[in-house]
């Protein structure tokens, strides 16, 4: 191993030390699952980047501000019997080739969430559940 290369992992393990993650579902990389906005194919399709009980990862080149929230229709591409899943999904952050939405919402905003379900479903964890089954999971600490 050169010097260069244990100082990065040095530094990565550093900066992970420092400043955790914060998600703390297990994350399914590059699954086979696409996205639609609104209902199922109502949208252009978009490419999922991962995806957990807590949320997923949209690659696209729009971005949306968050707080925004809307109904995403996901879709497994895996199987012959093309599996759907729609949530009501609030944005929480923008990346450089994405979006990241969460199924619920953030603490803070509980009064608009309340408000929210006035007019979109409740996530249901078993219909979530079922429809992640069978994703591998990523490896958690891929750098060792």
């Amino acid at each position: 191993m050169t010097e260069s290369l244990a100082k990065a992992q040095l530094m990565k393990r550093l900066v992970r030390w420092i400043v955790p993650d914060k998600r703390v579902a297990n994350r399914r990389k590059l699954p086979p699952v696409i996205g639609y906005l609104g209902q199922y194919r109502s949208s252009k399709e978009y490419k999922i980047g991962d995806i957990s009980v807590a949320g997923f990862y949209m690659v696209t080149e729009e971005r949306w501000i968050p707080g925004s929230a809307f109904p995403v229709t996901l879709e497994r591409t895996d199987a012959t019997d093309r599996q759907t899943f729609t949530a009501y999904s609030t944005v929480v952050r923008t990346g450089v080739d994405g979006v990241a939405f969460t199924f619920l919402p953030p603490p803070n905003e509980e009064k608009r969430a309340a408000q929210a379900r006035a007019v979109a479903p409740r996530l249901d964890l078993a219909k979530l559940a079922h429809f992640l089954k069978g994703l591998p999971l990523s490896d958690p600490n891929p750098e060792g």
